[in-house]
């Protein structure tokens, strides 16, 4: 799994020079990772549980065949010391046993917090669509889209949530560890891949302007690398859904950068959201080019749609170039 892990840094669009020094870095992480094993069951109970939180949260499971994470999704959900004001379950027309999971777990649910399935009854054809009806079903202020194969700490919202005591912000996330199918520790943080420019940026919490925020850093590379770590705002974000739809790999890259311009972000360094990266049958359905063209059309959208000073323009044409070397294009 390692191995894997390693394989994926060395096609990432940083100089050589760069990533000697992130090498240095992480190699302790690394070594330390070698035989960790994420269980989020150890300390289900060993916190503390917030009373009646005033903001309500809807988690939301967009689930498409992944019956064999579910049990731990949803029991990462329920384990929470910020307790959601209820789990709505999204099926795609899912062909292995996920239905008759899900039933059974509402069947046995002896929580407070209500379990709803809704299933569609002919696949939406894209995971954007699913988004839509998670902010269209959900009754809480804040919508938690949690992917059915990722997992988390116990504390995630009770973290995340404190980012919304400033009423401006409109997404608040938390830095990702990466596990695999078996719940190995892949990497203790994603900043290797987030901060190509070793900014320093994500070593520390923050609260800042949204558009500030696509205007420094979202228009060089996604920066909120899985849905999962991030808790938004409840509004009404049906058109910016539509058009994400456009997009094959990208789209909540141009999702998030369109919600930012109605509020703030907030940031936490602790890596409380368990982002599962599987590496058995991985294939990817989308070619190089197809890859390169997203990533040029989203920084030329965030170039056309938010005040980016020459500096950064430079460092935006710096990972263009660098992802078309990489490509070979």
């Amino acid at each position: 799994m390692l191995d894997f892990a390693r394989s994926l840094f060395r096609k990432l669009p940083i100089p050589e020079k760069i990533k000697n020094k992130i090498r240095e870095k992480v190699r302790p992480q690394v070594q330390k990772a070698v035989n960790g094993k994420v269980d989020i069951y150890i300390s289900k109970d060993k916190y503390p549980k917030v009373i009646n939180p005033i903001k309500k949260v809807t988690a939301v499971i967009p689930n498409y065949n992944y019956e064999r994470f579910l049990d731990e999704r949803i029991d990462s959900i329920l384990f929470q010391t910020y307790p959601v004001s209820e789990l709505i379950i999204l099926d795609d027309c899912s062909t292995d046993g996920s239905i008759d999971l899900i039933e059974h777990r509402i069947k046995e649910n002896k929580t407070d917090i209500k379990i709803t399935l809704i299933k569609n009854e002919v696949n939406s054809g894209s995971v954007f669509s699913q988004w839509q009806k998670a902010f269209e079903y959900a009754k809480g202020n804040f919508v938690w889209i949690a992917e059915a194969d990722d997992s988390c700490d116990c504390r995630f919202l009770e973290t995340v949530m404190k980012g919304f005591e400033d009423d401006k912000v409109v997404i608040s996330y938390c830095e990702s560890l990466t596990i695999d199918e078996n719940n190995i520790l892949l990497m203790g943080d994603l900043r290797v891949w987030i901060d190509l420019f070793q900014t320093g940026k994500w070593d520390n919490d923050y609260v800042k302007d949204g558009s500030d925020e696509v205007a420094e850093t979202m228009c060089i590379n996604n920066t909120i690398a899985n849905v999962s770590s991030a808790v938004i705002r409840n509004d009404d974000y049906y058109d910016i859904l539509e058009g994400a739809k456009q997009y094959k790999l990208a789209g909540d890259w141009y999702t998030y950068m369109n919600i930012l311009k109605r509020g703030k972000i907030a940031y936490f360094k602790q890596s409380l959201n368990y982002h599962r990266m599987q590496t058995q049958g991985l294939t990817l359905s989308t070619s190089h080019e197809q890859e390169f063209n997203e990533i040029v059309r989203l920084q030329d959208f965030a170039m056309q749609n938010f005040t980016i000073s020459d500096e950064i323009k430079k460092k935006v044409l710096e990972r263009r170039e660098r992802e078309r070397i990489r490509f070979g294009l």
